[in-house]
């Protein structure tokens, strides 16, 4: 082997395809085939001899994803296979004489071929005549998505990539026609042009709903050949890609992800109660999806305990909500029967509110999507050998899964220094740092001195009923513009999103918000008891003057800036706090409490030689209003 031949490997595009989804398995769908497709280029270069650099390939503990590839390129017989997206969209490896990185493009163009057949044949073909030129756009878009660029160098061509990308010889055909409701970009497959052929575009795509489910597809949607491969491929799985991925044909919607603590508690405290909500919500039209409880591991701890409460785990995420139950247009009611399934959903919305009442709690409407990425990843493996880096790496992967699970999450990928996740509200705070700690763990146990090896987070809680794609653009706004441009990267910025977009955004390097336990923002929600004003430490009231007093003295970006000492604003805060008669504490433990607030009302940063940077002399209230929002739920009370 030529140890001075590298090969650079990439594939794409990744946000233009990983990031335009509606459903949760869209999301995740995106990843995976990315991953997998990476995959196949891969095997082909070990196959010819080959040795990756970067991910890192451990023979005695190999990747479950890539394993899986490789032995499904054998044709074994695999059945049940790995779901999570593991390997990056990009690899260096030293390449043998004589070896033609086209082959590895070929790798990946026959793999993405062969899931693309298995679902024009499973669900396009019975129907494609009633389209209007379908075969030719799917030809079309099927041939040309994909954007692979390869480059050759030496150990010390390490931007060859970079440069090769910016020839940019990709060009993608006009697409014409009405356009995808997933992939915009891109012509949906009927052909048909909406405004002057209606009818029989609604026939087309009531045709293909009818082939594969009515869930699979929804009414208003009209997809691409792209789109559609996205949405179907995971339902014929086996024949796609050798193996079947049953665990995600049902991928936790976001409602439902919403709703888990409170499902579980349901399951727990009254699982009789819950299993007879379950049998009237069964008879809801529209309410046939079902979610996959076993997923999750505390759930199905509660549930081998109660298992009256299973039907109840596995409803439709949108019967866990009244306001839901409420809106017509998320059930399948004829208008001939709306009479009868609206004194149904009525009967719901009163059986799920007294429900609520006997656990305690209404679930929470919010979910959580982590995005993690590793900082300067670039000048890392400049600096030290790419094998140790990546070695460290390798080893952070592994551990993604376990940590998710912990707290009740669904890991869509982890490979390399990127991580995407989601979780319900509660404990996603708590996954993000113990990510952080894994990380720097993995990277201690190799020669990269830990403080260059840092990664930072984005964490965004969203409302359910947010657009989902809405959700991943922010994601990744927050990651490259908050946490690395603006606080100096090893940070955390943290956005809750509502129906109306964000309403707050506060952000933190790892260091400010690791000082507490299990880490500060969680240790304050824990302090915060807000059913009992004389012992709660703050109320809403005590949020609300903060902001609309200080107001006034904000600028753009909301922090308040004063001549005032560390002293004096915590005396002015705890006069504040202390307006309420009912709290029964003196001057100094308010003066304590207002201390231990401000630590995350002080806008911090990382300069430029990554110094730990505070502005004692401003304020941002995001901080506090994130504490307030954390012990609500989201639940305006």
């Amino acid at each position: 082997m030529n140890s001075e031949r590298i090969l650079h490997f990439s594939l794409g595009p990744v946000q233009g395809f990983v990031a335009q989804a509606r459903k949760t398995r869209d999301f995740w769908a995106g990843s995976f085939i990315l991953s997998y497709l990476t995959g196949h280029a891969m095997c082909e270069l070990i196959e010819s001899g080959g040795k990756m650099i970067l991910p890192y390939v451990d023979d005695e503990e190999p990747d479950l994803l890539l394993a899986a590839i490789q032995r499904s390129r054998k044709s074994e017989h695999i059945g049940e296979g790995p779901v999570i997206a593991t390997i990056p969209n990009r690899f260096m490896a030293f390449i043998p004489a004589g070896f033609d990185p086209k082959l590895c493009v070929q790798a990946v163009e026959r793999a993405w071929q062969r899931v693309a057949k298995t679902v024009w044949e499973n669900y396009m073909e019975p129907v494609a005549d009633k389209g209007q030129g379908t075969w030719e756009i799917w030809e079309r878009q099927v041939n040309t998505f994909w954007e692979i660029a390869w480059a050759v160098g030496g150990e010390s061509d390490k931007d060859i990539l970079g440069r090769r990308k910016n020839w940019r010889c990709h060009v993608l055909p006009e697409e014409p026609g009405d356009k995808c409701t997933l992939m915009g970009n891109l012509q949906e497959l009927s052909g048909y042009v909406r405004s002057r052929e209606r009818k029989k575009q609604d026939a087309f795509w009531a045709a293909l709903r009818k082939q594969v489910g009515g869930y699979e597809i929804d009414e208003k949607e009209r997809l691409s050949a792209i789109g559609l491969i996205k949405r179907l491929f995971p339902l014929g799985a086996e024949k796609a890609i050798g193996w079947r991925l049953s665990e995600c044909e049902r991928y936790p919607s976001t409602p439902y992800l919403a709703a888990l603590p409170w499902i579980e508690k349901a399951v727990e405290i009254n699982p009789d109660g819950a299993r007879q909500y379950a049998a009237a919500a069964a008879r809801l039209p529209g309410a046939k999806y079902r979610e996959n409880p076993e997923r999750f591991p505390r759930l199905q701890k509660a549930l081998s305990e109660h298992q009256q409460a299973r039907e109840f785990a596995s409803l439709d995420g949108n019967c866990f909500f009244t306001t839901a139950i409420a809106n017509p247009r998320l059930w399948d009611i004829a208008e001939s029967q709306r009479k009868i399934y609206d004194d149904l959903r009525q009967q719901l919305i009163k059986k799920l509110k007294q429900l609520h009442e006997e656990i305690g709690a209404s679930p929470s409407s919010f979910y959580a999507l982590l995005f993690m990425d590793g900082d300067r990843m670039g000048a890392l493996l400049k600096n030290y050998k790419a094998e140790e880096v990546s070695r460290a790496l390798n080893g952070f992967s592994k551990r993604v899964k376990e940590i998710i699970s912990e707290y009740n999450g669904v890991t869509v990928y982890a490979g390399g220094d990127d991580v995407l996740a989601l979780l319900p509200l509660d404990g996603a705070l708590k996954a993000a740092v113990a990510l952080h700690c894994e990380y720097g763990r993995c990277f201690a146990r190799s020669k990269v001195p830990p403080e260059q090896a840092t990664i930072s987070g984005a964490l965004i809680y969203a409302h359910y009923n947010t657009p989902l794609a809405s959700v991943i653009r922010e994601a990744h706004r927050l990651l490259d513009d908050v946490a690395k441009a603006k606080t100096g990267r090893d940070s955390l910025a943290i956005t809750v999103w509502k129906g109306a977009g964000r309403v707050l955004t506060w952000a933190a390097p790892w260091q400010i918000i690791r000082d507490g336990k299990p880490n500060i923002i969680d240790e304050m929600v824990d302090t915060f008891k807000i059913n009992d004003s004389k012992d709660s430490e703050y109320n809403n009231t005590f949020f609300y003057n903060l902001r609309a007093q200080f107001r006034v003295l904000a600028d753009e970006e909301g922090h308040i800036f004063s001549a005032w000492t560390e002293d004096e604003m915590i005396n002015i805060l705890a006069a504040e706090y202390l307006k309420n008669r009912e709290r029964e504490v003196d001057w100094s433990t308010a003066q304590q409490r207002m201390k231990r607030l401000l630590k995350i009302c002080h806008p911090a940063w990382r300069d430029k030689e990554g110094n730990l940077q505070r502005n004692e002399k401003a304020l941002t209230l995001d901080g506090a209003l994130l504490v307030k929002f954390l012990v609500q739920k989201g639940v305006e009370r």
